[in-house]
């Protein structure tokens, strides 16, 4: 079950990627130096960057339960 769980992880987080590179393409920055600037205040609040900041956490959030799994396993 917890390899199960891993997979779906995997996955979700494989299309996170696809969407982060999106906007660092778009921006020409990865998005942990956006999401560092982004938190600080740096940026300005629009949409877009609202929805990259969000993408970006949400894959960090996977990536911590994934890596919580994996050690249970």
């Amino acid at each position: 079950m917890l390899d199960y769980k891993i997979q779906q992880y995997n996955k979700e987080i494989k299309r996170l990627d696809r969407a982060l590179r999106k906007f660092e393409r778009l921006d020409n920055k990865d998005s942990s130096v956006f999401f560092e600037e982004f938190k600080k205040g740096r940026l300005r609040d629009n949409m877009d960057f609202i929805e990259w900041a969000s993408l970006y956490q949400m894959r960090s959030n996977l990536i911590e339960k994934k890596v919580e799994l994996e050690g249970k396993n």
